[in-house]
């Protein structure tokens, strides 16, 4: 057994070390990072067909910084939602990454690639800027002046004639986001960490319009908490326990056919996949009980990149 997370997790229970563990989340506070992230699912839905103007985003899980968030406003979004179950991101941070946005967009800057950000999916045929997507008419439009402030006056005070941002902490709590009236969804390696993912495909299910679009990649690597890539199936239900401690969230270790049951059971239409595999990692004589009924694909897909939509009633 791998030691190190185990002993990480038994001192989540220090007193005070729970704020430590819930201490950001990576490289979400990094304007190219949030620029990749956004223009690939934009890139994606315009290759399959699907929406790629939507007026109404919320984010599930946006980390460190608003910015993926941020950048769907200064494509032509009025109202973005971050829903998030702890708040990392704070306003002086968000602050700068909007003038790096908007300086990459104004210069249409590449979208970084693998070459940049390796562990970033999806992966796209094209890294050059999407100009079929985001004409120089649009643009002029949502980077012009008197938009742009308010959007920054937006990201300070929650509203700006017409354009909402806002940071919604514990959604599940309470009704936070209105039904029906979400046109995309997003999230980027988040539904791994999720604990209550029936509710949350259902919860997606209700914000949306009909015809709205999930659009999400999950990540189902050990992230560091085993030695090989999927040496999170190897733990018992016990360990595991110790593992996540006192985290308020870890890994769920759902595999992908969970999360495509869970689209189809709460109403979604899978538009479009990319899976990422690796066959090597942990082989299936090494499971923990709970996993061994793993199909291949399951065992050997460390990512996917999934865009569903939401069906008619």
């Amino acid at each position: 057994m791998y030691l190190k997370p185990v002993l990480r997790g038994l001192a989540t229970w220090i007193p005070g070390a729970r704020r430590v563990f819930a201490r950001g989340t990576g490289g979400s506070n990094n304007a190219r990072y949030c620029y990749s992230v956004w223009l690939r699912h934009l890139v994606m839905a315009h290759q399959t067909g699907l929406d790629t103007d939507p007026r109404t985003v919320a984010e599930l899980g946006p980390g460190d910084s608003l910015g993926t968030g941020l950048c769907a406003v200064l494509t032509g979004a009025d109202r973005y939602l971050a829903l998030d179950v702890v708040q990392h991101a704070n306003l002086e941070r968000n602050a700068a990454v909007l003038e790096e946005l908007i300086h990459l967009l104004a210069r249409r800057a590449p979208i970084p690639d693998e070459s940049e950000y390796p562990k970033v999916d999806p992966r796209l045929s094209s890294y050059a800027f999407p100009g079929e997507i985001l004409t120089s008419e649009r643009l002029n439009r949502t980077l012009a002046p008197d938009r742009l402030a308010r959007v920054r006056s937006a990201l300070r005070h929650g509203s700006a004639e017409e354009i909402e941002i806002r940071y919604v902490g514990r959604w599940q709590s309470s009704a936070v986001v209105d039904l029906g009236e979400v046109d995309l969804i997003l999230s980027q390696a988040v539904l791994e960490h999720v604990e209550d993912l029936p509710y949350t495909y259902a919860a997606m299910r209700r914000w949306l319009r009909p015809g709205g679009l999930c659009s999400s990649c999950i990540d189902f690597r050990s992230h560091t908490y085993a030695r090989e890539w999927n040496g999170h199936w190897g733990y018992s239900d016990a360990t595991w326990r110790l593992i996540r401690g006192n985290r308020p969230f870890l890994l769920n270790r759902e595999p992908l056919s969970t999360h495509r049951r869970l689209l189809r059971e709460a109403g979604f239409v899978i538009a479009y996949e990319q899976p990422r595999r690796n066959s090597g990692g942990l082989q299936r004589d090494r499971l923990a009980g709970p996993f061994r009924h793993l199909s291949d694909e399951d065992l050997s897909t460390q990512t996917v990149f999934i865009q569903a939509v939401k069906s008619q009633p």
